[in-house]
C-alpha cells in the first residue's frame, strides 16, 4: 500500500522526523526541515515506496517531470536530503543506494493522527531551547527565493529559470545562519515585519548567444538592494557552466546579507539570536584582549543557556584556538585548545548539517596531531558545503597544514571563483603557501597587495624578504616585534625562542611539510 496517497494519512512518521504532505514540510526534533522543492518531491517518492527500491527513471519522470538532466542533479538532490535527515551514504539510516539502479527508504512510516502531539511537528520546533526553564526564539534571517522571471525567453528556454531557481535553492539551503522560504511553497510570516529578511530575484532575459541573468538580493523591510549582478549563461553551456553559475550566485548573495546584517547590529540586545549575531562580531572584530574575553564568556553562556543551538561553538572555538582571535598572543595553551575540542565535538553533535562545525573541528584535530581525522573533516566539510567562499578557503589552509599544497591551490582558486575577488585572506593564502614551495617572490607580491596586513602576513612578508636579501625587511621586523611585545599575553613580550615556538604552536603541519616556511623565519630571527 502507498501510505501517503491516502488524503487521510496526509501525515507520517519516520525515525525522528514528521512528513507533512498537506503542508509540503518535513519536521525534525530542531523544527522544520529545510530542504529544496526537487528534495522534498524526491522524499516523498521514496516514502510512497515504503521500503521498495525507486529506479532513478521513476525519480526523473516523477519529480523532473521528464525534462532531461543529468545523473548529477539527482545526486546532489539526494545529497541534501541525507544532509537534512542526518544520514550517512556508508551506513545510512533512511536512504538506501541500490547501485546504478536507484534508492530505497529503510525506516518503517507509520500515519500520524490530528491528536498526536507529532502531527504538526514537535512541540519544541517552535522555540528552539530553553533558557533558564523559559523557551528561547530563535529567530535566524529570513531569505525568500522569488519565482524568477523568465518572461522574455520563456518561449525559446521554458525550463531554464525552474532549473536554475532549484539549483539556488539547493545551494542555499546548506547555509544555517538562515531561514530559507521558496515563495509558492505556502503562506510567509516574516519576522519583525521583514526588517531582518531579504529576498534574492532574479531576471532572465535574452542575450546573443544563450540568457542574460540579473540577480539581486534586497531588503524585505524596506526594498534596499544589498547584492546585485549580471550574469550570462549560453545556449550550449554544459552542467559545468550552470553549476558554476550556480556557485556564483549563492557564494555571493549570502556574503552580502551577512555584511548587511553585521552593518545593523546594535551594539546589545536582550534577544537569543541578537546576542549570537553580535557576540560573533565582537569575537571577529575585537578591538583588544579584554573585548574578546568578553565575547567568548557571552559565547559560553549561550551554548550553556542553549546546548543545542549549534551556530555559537564555531566562533567561540575559534577564540580559545587563536589566542582570543589573536588579540592575547601566546594565551592558546593546552587547556584552552582542549577546551576547544570539547567545544567542537558538541557543535558539530548539536548541528551536523552545519560546515563551519566541521572546519573548526577539523583545525581542533589539526592542533591535537590528529591529522586523518582533520582530513575527513575537511572533506565532509566541503562535500556539505561548496559555495560558502569563507569554508572553501577554511578547508584550503587546512589542506596546507596537511601537506596537499597542489590541492590548496586548486581550492584557493575555487574559493576566488565564488566571491569573485582577491580579499586580503586571500593573498595571505597565497602567500603562505608561496613560501612552503619556496617560491618567495611569488610569496611577496602575494602578501604585499594586501590592504591590511595580518600579524602574520607580516611575519611571512619578513621571511619572504629576508630569502630576498631585500633590505627593508630588517625595518619591518623591528616594527613586528614592537606589535608583537604590545599584544603578548604576558608583560615583557616574547624572546625569540619564544617566538619561534609560538609560531609552530599555530602552523600545525604534519611531519616536514612546514620546514620551508619555518626555516625561512627561523634565518630571520637569527639575522636580525
Amino acid at each position: 500500500m502507498d501510505l501517503c496517497r491516502d488524503r487521510d494519512c496526509s501525515r507520517v512518521r519516520f525515525g525522528d522526523f514528521v512528513l507533512d504532505r498537506a503542508d509540503e514540510r518535513v519536521h525534525g526534533p530542531g523544527g522544520p526541515v529545510k530542504i529544496g522543492h526537487k528534495a522534498y518531491r524526491v522524499l516523498v517518492a521514496l516514502v510512497e515506496q515504503e521500503g521498495r527500491l525507486l529506479t532513478k527513471e521513476a525519480l526523473f519522470s516523477d519529480v523532473w517531470d521528464g525534462t532531461i538532466v543529468s545523473e548529477s542533479a539527482l545526486t546532489s538532490v539526494i545529497k541534501e536530503l541525507r544532509r537534512a535527515l542526518g544520514d550517512e551514504s556508508r551506513t545510512p539510516r533512511y536512504i538506501e543506494s541500490v547501485y546504478g539502479r536507484g534508492y530505497r527508504f529503510l525506516p518503517a512510516v507509520d500515519t500520524v493522527g490530528e491528536d498526536d502531539p507529532a502531527a504538526h511537528g514537535p512541540a519544541e520546533a517552535r522555540p528552539s531551547g530553553q533558557a533558564n526553564g523559559r523557551p528561547v526564539a530563535v529567530q535566524p534571517p529570513l531569505v525568500l527565493v522569488s519565482r524568477f522571471d523568465d518572461s522574455a525567453i520563456h518561449e525559446r528556454f521554458p525550463h531554464c529559470a525552474g532549473q536554475l531557481r532549484e539549483e539556488v535553492l539547493s545551494g542555499i539551503a546548506r547555509f544555517r545562519e538562515i531561514q530559507l522560504v521558496a515563495e509558492g511553497d505556502g503562506p510567509v510570516a516574516f519576522p519583525d515585519g521583514g526588517d531582518r529578511g531579504y529576498r534574492l530575484s532574479a531576471t532572465l532575459l535574452p542575450n546573443a548567444d544563450g540568457v542574460k541573468i540579473v540577480a539581486r538580493v534586497s531588503r524585505l523591510g524596506d526594498g534596499r538592494v544589498v547584492w546585485s549582478e549580471n550574469l550570462a549563461l549560453a545556449e550550449n553551456d554544459s552542467i559545468s557552466g550552470v553549476e558554476m553559475l550556480v556557485r556564483r550566485i549563492v557564494g555571493s548573495a549570502l556574503p552580502a546579507m551577512d555584511q548587511d546584517i553585521d552593518l545593523g547590529l546594535p551594539e546589545a540586545s536582550g534577544g537569543f539570536f541578537e546576542r549570537y549575531l553580535i557576540a560573533k562580531r565582537r569575537s571577529l572584530h575585537a578591538a583588544g584582549a579584554t573585548e574578546a574575553r568578553a565575547a567568548a564568556e557571552e559565547l559560553e553562556r549561550i551554548v550553556g543557556e542553549q546546548p543545542g543551538f549549534g551556530l555559537a561553538y564555531p566562533p567561540l572555538v575559534r577564540l580559545y584556538n587563536t589566542d582570543f582571535g589573536w588579540t592575547a598572543l601566546g594565551a592558546s595553551g593546552r587547556r584552552e585548545r582542549s577546551r576547544a575540542l570539547e567545544l567542537a565535538k558538541a557543535g558539530l553533535a548539536a548541528d551536523r548539517g552545519n560546515v563551519h562545525a566541521y572546519t573548526v573541528l577539523a583545525f581542533c584535530h589539526l592542533y591535537h596531531g590528529e591529522y586523518a581525522l582533520a582530513q575527513g573533516c575537511f572533506e565532509q566539510a566541503l562535500d556539505l558545503n561548496p559555495y560558502n567562499p569563507l569554508r572553501v578557503n577554511e578547508v584550503a589552509s587546512g589542506v596546507m597544514y596537511l601537506g596537499d599544497f597542489d590541492r590548496a591551490a586548486e581550492l584557493l582558486a575555487m574559493g576566488l571563483q565564488l566571491q569573485h575577488f582577491a580579499d586580503d585572506s586571500f593573498h595571505e593564502d597565497q602567500g603562505r603557501l608561496a613560501l612552503l614551495r619556496g617560491e618567495h617572490e611569488a610569496a611577496r607580491l602575494s602578501l604585499s597587495a594586501m590592504a591590511r596586513r595580518s600579524i602574520w602576513a607580516e611575519l611571512y612578508l619578513v621571511a619572504a624578504e629576508a630569502q630576498l636579501e631585500i633590505p627593508a625587511w630588517r625595518e619591518r621586523y623591528t616594527l613586528l616585534r614592537t606589535s608583537l611585545e604590545g599584544s603578548w599575553h604576558d608583560p615583557g613580550g616574547p624572546s625569540d625562542e619564544d617566538l619561534l615556538t609560538w609560531v609552530q604552536w599555530h602552523h600545525p603541519f604534519r611531519a616536514n611539510c612546514g620546514d620551508p616556511l619555518f626555516t625561512a623565519l627561523r634565518e630571520a630571527v637569527a639575522a636580525s
